[in-house]
């Protein structure tokens, strides 16, 4: 997840905190040798950490200030030098400050002026010098890379927004294509048979409520999938009768599989299209699935011959928006291939199954 400005706040504060307190323990055996200091030893120790933490606390205002201010390399490098030297003075300054009932007055004087030129700094100070160098080089790394982490999960977020807006609107595409055969489909039973087309409009009721459900849900179980071909299926089968037969060969184990929604009904609905003008009647579909080696194999047969260029309504663009979405939400992941024999045409799907 992006972090916020709040949470880097608090990343700063608590990571700034535990290094000092790491840095003065660490120092403290160090030096210490493992002994158990002194009260005068442990206060002094403990005001020079506690004014480090002060003033990078302060420091990091001012770091960010400049980052926004100074674009140029060169001159936020002269910045900064100067920056750590006038920041190494502050510290010392307050740290005698607080330090001088253990100190006395001469010594206070004698040591602040000999701070005040570079070459005393570094020789009364370079540890301070060099530790605030080491904690602005620490601070810009951490913030950089949290920066990168945080535009990485930026662009992330972006293309996944971009792709279940591509894999949306290529399924909407799907339902009033359908939507628009099935009342054509009703209207020419009207007058034929109505109990037939009343039975037609409850089966397109209930597709359209499918429809509605899975909006917002993008993977289903591979039987819910064939529910709701099986609705649109009825409709064709009232319409072409006896023209049309239908065989169903589903393993137990393929129909628990999560697939796209919609996924089935593009290559149904082609196969009824194509297969009505090229086929000798009946028009023979098949639909199966199985489960393999972690990959499911979908295949959606009909009777007849592939037309190349053909000129059925919908035909290719149903074809191109089933990959389309494979390809948005499987990668590499899947397999789509037109299988075109004398007598059939098949659609052969295999998706790679992630448990």
């Amino acid at each position: 997840m992006t972090l916020n400005i709040k949470n880097k706040n608090h990343l700063f504060w608590i990571a700034n905190a535990l290094g000092w307190l790491l840095y003065g323990i660490a120092m403290l055996f160090f030096f210490g040798k493992g002994k158990i200091p002194d009260f005068t030893s442990f206060y002094l120790n403990f005001i020079t950490y506690l004014t480090g933490f002060i003033v990078t606390s302060l420091l990091r205002y001012y770091l960010r200030y400049i980052q926004k201010k100074i674009k140029s390399i060169i001159l936020i490098s002269i910045t900064l030098i100067i920056t750590i030297y006038v920041v190494t003075i502050a510290w010392y300054l307050l740290d005698v400050s607080l330090s001088y009932p253990f100190w006395g007055k001469e010594q206070i004087i004698k040591f602040s002026q000999k701070i005040l030129t570079f070459k005393g700094l570094i020789k009364r100070n370079y540890a301070q010098f060099f530790l605030l160098f080491g904690w602005i080089a620490l601070y810009y790394g951490i913030r950089f890379w949290i920066d990168f982490q945080s535009e990485k999960e930026r662009k992330e977020e972006a293309l996944l927004l971009a792709q279940t807006a591509e894999l949306e609107m290529l399924r909407y595409q799907l339902n009033p294509h359908f939507l628009f055969n099935s009342l054509n489909s009703i209207r020419a039973l009207i007058d034929e048979n109505q109990k037939a087309a009343k039975s037609m409009i409850t089966e397109l009721s209930e597709f359209l409520r499918y429809s509605l459900l899975q909006k917002d849900i993008k993977l289903v179980p591979l039987n819910r999938e064939l529910e709701a071909v099986k609705h649109y299926l009825s409709i064709e089968k009232k319409r072409f009768e006896e023209k049309l037969q239908i065989e169903y060969n589903i393993s137990d184990k393929a129909a628990e599989i999560k697939v796209l929604s919609f996924i089935l009904h593009p290559l149904v609905e082609n196969a009824i299209k194509h297969g009505m003008k090229n086929s000798k009647m009946p028009l023979k579909i098949l639909i199966q699935s199985y489960l393999k080696n972690d990959i499911l194999y979908i295949t959606v047969c009909n009777s007849g011959k592939w037309v190349e260029n053909s000129k059925v309504a919908g035909t290719n663009t149903g074809l191109l928006n089933v990959q389309k979405r494979l390809e948005n939400a499987y990668k590499n992941d899947y397999s789509f291939e037109i299988v075109k024999k004398d007598d059939a045409v098949c659609i052969n799907i295999s998706l790679k199954i992630d448990y």
